[in-house]
């Protein structure tokens, strides 16, 4: 099933063979956005419901049912397997933290060639010079520890190599990527109100949610144009190598369910950014 949004066409793919059909219309590019929605995904009940993948400039976005195509021993399903193993294929994703796992878990694929523009914009901030990062961070960083201002103000050295990430609707705002229908549906925001993450779960998936996929795949689109303008993402093999290490900072649902009720999936994790000294350990405190 084809339907058109604005400039933008997708297809929901919710058979067998139709997943095998965007699967090889999709490898002929060298460049895919992904993003996966779900029922709190990556999360203790977490649970996957689709995986969106479009070109480069989201002119078309391939809605894959992951609740229709849950048989994972079935032939059809190898070719989309095999383009979310191909590392010569780049994934662009926007924080793919939990679409990793989810798709690693639903699948027992493990994605290669992934490029997170959440992260490309971090590293960007942080190779500012001192004076741009301190801006950054008197107006993002520094709110998040209201209790500690007065303290880091005086020592600002204290926040060297704490990095705060931004969501996409947020970032695409600072960047002028929004367009005129701006950020959410607002009948998505009444559904997930409804409903919860459970709205990803209903079947046939309301027309809402499918356009609202896509709009993700979109704003990712935008946001690679200005990042690809701005040189963002070189070196590109040491950006896919830092987002390896970050796709992996959540082996386990309930590690990333104890980071979250700590808030610390706001902040880049330790040793991504940077690679981990072989043979050593960090100290706390």
């Amino acid at each position: 099933m084809s339907q058109t949004t604005g400039s933008m066409r997708y297809t929901l793919c919710d058979t067998y063979e139709a997943a095998a059909e965007a699967s090889d219309a999709l490898s002929r590019h060298e460049t895919l956005i992904l993003d996966c929605e779900g029922r709190d995904i990556g999360m203790p009940d977490g649970e996957l419901g689709i995986i969106a993948i479009g070109d480069s400039t989201a002119s078309h976005v391939y809605l894959f049912d992951t609740l229709a195509l849950s048989n994972k021993q079935h032939p059809l399903l190898s070719r989309l397997f095999t383009l979310l193993r191909r590392p010569d294929i780049m994934k662009l994703v926007w924080d793919g933290r939990s679409d990793f796992f989810e798709i690693a878990d639903t699948y027992g694929v493990l994605m290669q060639g992934v490029v997170d523009l959440q992260l490309a914009e971090a590293a960007q901030r942080a190779r500012l010079n001192p004076r741009k990062r301190k801006g950054f961070r008197a107006g993002h960083t520094l709110k998040y520890f209201k209790k500690m201002q007065d303290e880091l103000l005086a020592e600002p050295a204290a926040l060297e190599g704490i990095h705060r990430l931004f969501g996409l609707e947020h970032c695409a705002g600072i960047f002028q990527a929004l367009d005129e229908s701006g950020g959410k549906d607002p009948a998505v925001v009444a559904m997930h109100y409804e409903r919860g993450g459970d709205m990803w779960m209903l079947r046939p998936l309301p027309a809402p949610l499918l356009r609202y996929s896509c709009h993700d795949i979109e704003m990712i689109a935008a946001m690679y144009a200005r990042f690809s303008k701005f040189g963002y993402l070189k070196p590109l093999d040491e950006l896919k190598a830092t987002t390896e290490r970050y796709l992996h900072s959540y082996p386990t649902r309930e590690l990333r369910a104890l980071h979250a009720s700590l808030d610390l999936c706001k902040f880049v994790p330790m040793d991504v950014l940077t690679p981990p000294i072989p043979n050593t350990m960090r100290r706390a405190g």
